[in-house]
């Protein structure tokens, strides 16, 4: 049923989008301000699996749940520059199956805590203003928070710090309306402290899949409003 409903609300955007696309865009040179959010993470739970320890196979737990939402504000200092913040949070759980042996198994939940900071710095080389073609540069600053109920784990609970930093790039449509919205991807690099677990989230609060310590933003999808 989500998968319905996020598929039915992507196609009223872009049907919405087109329709109020006219030659009166270009009155969005006078927007100063975008306050945005990607849509796509309030349906982050449709891809939560759980983890199998062994690597043999995945299993999913009618218990598992992932919830992740951002907010992003954009700020036009000149058309060609841009400055973003984006506060970001996620917070899930999911079940991890731990083998001894063939015999023996031992099946926990665990319950993990993100929440991301990102400033960024946003070039528009058209002079474009709030809207067009851009390219950003971010730090990023994170704090995550993981808690199992396996009393064998060392790591019941554990803080991890996150310090990034990461480039992305796209296009953003502002229409008349102020109706905005915005496409891109990405690269960055994250480092943890301490270590992360071995098994964790590779979703991140704001999008960014984490592979190691490699970020890949595949598809940065944001609506909202500019005024």
């Amino acid at each position: 049923m989500k998968r319905f409903f996020l598929i039915f609300a992507v196609i009223l955007i872009f049907n919405y989008a087109g329709f109020s696309q006219d030659k009166a865009e270009r009155n969005a040179s006078d927007k100063k301000i975008t306050i945005q959010a990607n849509p796509l993470l309030l349906f982050s739970d449709i891809f939560v699996i759980d983890y199998d320890y062994d690597h043999e196979y995945d299993f999913r737990n009618k218990n598992s749940s992932l919830f992740a939402m951002d907010l992003e504000t954009q700020i036009k200092l000149t058309n060609y520059t841009n400055l973003s913040f984006t506060v970001s949070f996620l917070a899930g759980k999911y079940t991890v199956k731990k083998y001894y042996d063939y015999y023996n198994e031992d099946i926990y939940s665990e319950n993990v805590f993100q929440i991301n900071i990102k400033p960024m710095y946003i070039h528009r080389p058209f002079e474009t203003g709030l809207k067009g073609a851009y390219i950003g540069f971010y730090p990023i600053f994170g704090l995550s928070y993981i808690n199992n109920n396996n009393n064998e784990d060392e790591m019941d609970n554990r803080y991890f710090a996150e310090l990034g930093f990461g480039i992305t790039t796209g296009y953003k449509w502002v229409f008349k309306s102020g109706f905005t919205m915005q496409l891109g991807g990405g690269l960055g690099k994250t480092f943890v402290l301490p270590e992360r677990p071995e098994y964790y989230l590779p979703l991140n609060s704001d999008g960014r899949l984490s592979i190691g310590l490699t970020d890949i933003q595949i598809l940065e999808f944001k609506i909202g409003y500019s005024f």
